[in-house]
């Protein structure tokens, strides 16, 4: 599908999103509904259960975040998830990137900083 229709059929479901609001991942069907019911802070109200698409709404993924409907369609190898999370800093949506995780958080985060460990300057003892 195109970017134009992915976003239509959000549209369809009564939501106006961008391309650039939807996350893409590999991630299982399973994998949302088990966030949802283990993870999640509040599961919200399951609107739509069905194999290829869930619609949660009032659902709020960890306590720090606002309360939001959630869809996910599945087309084939990659899920489409309209509701992540996009905090403050972080670099814009990847469509195409299926190799982040969105289930158990909700959230797309800036890159993490690489901790580079400073040398202690001491000398370890042989023995």
């Amino acid at each position: 599908m195109s970017d134009d229709e992915i976003v239509a059929y959000f549209a369809r479901h009564g939501y106006r999103v961008t391309v650039d609001q939807i996350a893409f991942t590999s991630e299982s069907m399973d994998d949302f509904r088990d966030a949802r019911s283990g993870t999640w802070w509040k599961a919200g109200k399951m609107r739509l259960n069905e194999p290829g698409l869930l619609r949660i709404e009032d659902a709020q993924p960890r306590p720090d975040q606002r309360t939001r409907d959630i869809i996910v369609v599945s087309f084939g190898a990659a899920r489409a998830v309209m509701g992540v999370d996009v905090k403050p800093g972080a670099p814009p949506l990847r469509p195409g990137d299926a190799t982040c995780r969105y289930a158990p958080t909700m959230e797309w985060l800036a890159p993490a900083a690489k901790v580079v460990a400073a040398a202690s300057g001491k000398v370890a003892k042989r023995a």
